[in-house]
């Protein structure tokens, strides 16, 4: 089939305009698009859409219409809907009835779901009008017994499609019958639309549903099988008293003599219609929710026809643990971990139980069941396929490097980082990597990276590029959270995620804070690795399998590669400028330290890589740190305390630019202002004080502070005072035999844990210094940038003390007196 198939789901959304059913909808329309087809949504079911209407005055059909396009507009399909108010004058909204015409025609399949809509002719002409039950039992027993007017509806489909999974089971009560070749499937689900919520563990088992509906019960057998679900929930009603758990019901169709018969047994409740009037109240009632506790219908239980319900199926998707009453679809799906299936009263207590004994492994085994037996691929796959429909996907092009091999990754500037010019209209070429068309395979060995976006669009495009052209080797999602850019990155990031299949974007519209924005991204990943990767870094090919492989030890909890800037022990010594050197460099070490790694305090997550067990057994980053900076501290310690081990890989090196989004907050005094205020939040949460990163011996480094210990053995008497510009390094205050200080310094005259806010805070910590004592200001060789960056700063020294040594080799020193003061 060289052409993208046409695929018409016939639903009733606006006859059952709550979110359950929408989103019903939703996953067979964008799953559909998702497999190459080409998705439309009509309504042509001749049924008053009744819940939209507030008056007897209101115009059914435009509410329908405009209920409808709302939802097709926010998911691309604006043009691919329309409503036949057969209830009304027959009237066509969205589509014309010419365009309804040719799409009948010339759809490859018209999906009749739940069998709502009537077969009309024109619907059953082209011999592609398919039938999908999904409430069995009294579709059966119509057959069974020859119900006329059951088989009149039937007979003009070509296809017939149950969510009786357990038809023709050898514990299946339903009749069976061969007249109408039933093929057994369920609910879709498209998991990116659901966002894993399992590291977020809350307190409520809740369900969404109706309580009380006294109709549709039918006899078989001589026995009578009830409809309503409120049957099956009274024997359950001390639940909460036995099993200590809380839980929660949202329930319809349920009188205030229900409710309070509820309560009074420990259940929660609350308005059923209250959670379902919009989707993303409904998709977040779910996420919040500890897991589902529900029963099922007692015609499908006791008949065990084996239907799961798609409302469980999202339960899963957010990484929810399912308890349910068993109706038999044990027979397809597995059951024990993150789907627990129970019989009877004792059955659930022992579930609930065995869920909260163990949340993270059912939360983990949760969204990996949706993801091998409701994802859309798994379940509209194999519909497709039976149908004979086989969309062509392109094949994955496999990419070579980006970006020319003489780009300058050198900056011309810090605080802010500013690249070059030429860089930055390189950056700016659309597209540099080549474009997947086919989505990833998300099972074992897949990876998510997860990469936060505020501002920096050609660091974002560098960053990005090299992802997608050097991660081929691995079952690649990218997913991008963008904190309300504005200057051209979430248009950027819109484009990128149309052209290639493994990129997801969240835009929210507002800086939510570096952790929160981690947290969004981690939940929306469903890869078995997950990686943390700052948006001004550059990854080169290979990187990906080589930073997961030491994943294989579940020893490990948290890696990370060595790089060119970081501040601890994973920095190492680099001469690299350009891309092309990069890229050499990456390569060698690559092969030289091959499986080489050292064992690191905190590794920081400007490129931090975990299992996403580990992430469901630590939980999220925590958001107390707002907008950013030792949140990667505090998990580091996290996961310590866990037991896990932290690696610092010697094989993989990754370029990072370094403080592309917090350099510009230096100047004006935020970086500063917000590092105290978490080193304040880091110290009464850990009841300690943070502590600066450690170093590796570094060559360059060492020879650097030599060079810097001889000016100033030279320059300055052994019994002077010396104020030491520095990050905390003690090897700097190591002057043979001089009094040496940090510089700033907190009151116990250690380092301060931070630079500055402004040039008048450095001038006042100086002369504060220089009061009490402090006779000379050394500036090192690598801190030459404060007196570029502290401008007023600078100026003060030159203005008031005499500089007695300076020079690239040595650095800077000054002489704390007045220059008035120094003998002629």
């Amino acid at each position: 089939m060289s052409r993208r198939p046409k695929v018409v789901v016939l639903g009733m959304m606006s006859k059952m305009p709550v979110a359950g059913v929408v989103w019903q909808n939703l996953h067979y329309l964008l799953g559909f698009e998702r497999l190459g087809c080409d998705a439309y949504y009509v309504e042509t079911h001749a049924r008053t859409p009744s819940m939209l209407m507030t008056d007897k005055g209101d115009d059914s059909s435009a509410l329908a219409a405009e209920y409808i396009a709302a939802i097709m507009r926010r998911f691309g399909l604006a043009d691919r809907w329309a409503f036949r108010a057969l209830h009304d004058d027959g009237s066509c909204f969205g589509m014309s009835e010419l365009e309804l015409e040719r799409l009948y025609g010339s759809a490859d399949l018209l999906l009749n779901l739940h069998g709502g809509t009537q077969p009309l002719p024109e619907l059953a002409a082209g011999g592609r009008l398919v039938y999908l039950e999904t409430d069995p039992v009294q579709l059966q027993l119509e057959l069974h017994h020859g119900v006329p007017e059951t088989i009149e509806f039937l007979e003009p489909h070509s296809a017939f499609f149950t969510f009786a999974e357990n038809w023709g089971g050898a514990d299946c009560a339903l009749p069976a019958q061969d007249r109408f070749p039933f093929v057994p499937t369920r609910q879709p689900v498209v998991l990116d639309l659901w966002p894993d919520r399992g590291a977020h563990p809350a307190d409520l088992y809740t369900t969404i549903g109706n309580w009380r509906q006294e109709w549709r019960d039918v006899t078989y057998g001589g026995e009578r099988y009830t409809w309503s679900k409120h049957h099956e929930f009274l024997h359950h009603l001390d639940l909460p008293a036995r099993s200590g758990a809380s839980f929660e019901l949202a329930l319809s169709s349920c009188e205030e003599s229900d409710r309070e018969l509820l309560r009074a047994h420990g259940w929660g409740v609350r308005d059923g219609l209250e959670v379902s009037r919009g989707i993303d109240v409904y998709r977040d009632y779910i996420g919040a929710s500890r897991g589902e506790f529900t029963v099922a219908k007692d015609q499908n239980v006791r008949l065990r026809t084996g239907w799961f319900s798609d409302r469980s199926a999202t339960y899963l998707a957010s990484g929810r643990p399912v308890v349910t009453q068993d109706t038999g679809f044990g027979a397809a799906l597995p059951t024990g971990a993150g789907l627990l299936a129970f019989d009877d009263a004792d059955g659930a207590v022992e579930a609930i139980e065995r869920v909260d004994a163990d949340y993270s492994i059912h939360s983990f085994a949760a969204r990996d069941m949706a993801r091998e037996y409701f994802d859309h691929a798994v379940v509209l796959g194999a519909m497709l396929a039976h149908l004979d429909i086989h969309p062509q996907a392109p094949r994955p092009r496999r990419p070579d490097t980006v970006f020319p091999r003489d780009l300058v990754l050198e900056p011309v500037s810090r605080r802010p980082t500013r690249l070059a010019p030429n860089t930055i209209l390189v950056a700016a070429r659309q597209p540099a990597a080549p474009r997947w068309d086919e989505p990833p395979r998300l099972g074992r060995g897949s990876a998510g990276v997860v990469v936060v976006t505020y501002g920096g669009l050609p660091f974002n495009r560098l960053c990005l590029e090299t992802v997608l052209a050097h991660s081929g080797e691995v079952d690649l999602e990218l997913i991008v959270v963008d904190n309300g850019s504005t200057d051209g990155t979430p248009e950027y990031l819109t484009r990128l995620a149309g052209a290639d299949a493994r990129v997801r974007v969240l835009l929210n519209g507002r800086n939510t804070g570096f952790a929160a924005a981690c947290n969004q991204g981690l939940g929306l990943a469903g890869a078995e690795h997950l990686v943390l990767l700052n948006n001004d870094t550059m990854v080169p090919p290979g990187w990906l399998p080589r930073l997961i492989a030491h994943l294989r030890n579940p020893e490990v909890g948290l890696v990370g590669p060595v790089t060119n800037r970081i501040g601890n022990e994973a920095e190492i010594e680099t001469d690299y400028r350009r891309w092309g050197e990069f890229l050499d460099l990456a390569a060698r070490r690559a092969h030289e330290f091959a499986g080489n790694w050292i064992e690191l305090r905190s590794p920081a997550m400007y490129c931090l890589a975990l299992r996403r067990e580990t992430f469901l057994r630590l939980g999220p980053l925590d958001e107390r740190y707002e907008v950013g900076l030792l949140e990667d501290d505090d998990y580091a310690d996290r996961a310590r305390a866990a037991g896990y081990q932290q690696r610092c890989v010697e094989d993989v090196l990754v370029h990072h630019f370094g403080e592309a989004s917090f350099g510009k907050l230096v100047a004006g005094g935020e970086y500063g202002r917000i590092l105290r205020a978490n080193q304040s939040r880091y110290a009464e949460k850990w009841g300690r004080d943070w502590q600066p990163y450690g170093r590796r011996p570094n060559p360059r480094y060492e020879r650097e502070t030599q060079h810097l210990r001889e000016a100033v053995v030279a320059a300055v008497p052994d019994a002077a005072d010396v104020l030491v510009v520095s990050r905390g390094d003690d090897a700097l205050l190591d002057l043979d035999g001089r009094r040496a200080r940090h510089f700033p310094q907190a009151a116990d005259g250690g380092w301060a844990g931070h630079h500055p806010a402004d040039s008048a805070e450095a001038i006042g910590h100086l002369e504060r210094l220089r009061a009490s004592g402090a006779q000379y200001l050394v500036v090192p060789p690598t801190y030459r940038w404060w007196l570029r960056h502290y401008e007023h700063f600078h100026a003060h020294l030159d203005e008031h003390y005499q500089a007695v040594h300076s020079d690239e080799r040595g650095g800077d020193i000054y002489l704390l007196e007045e220059k008035a003061e120094v003998p002629a």
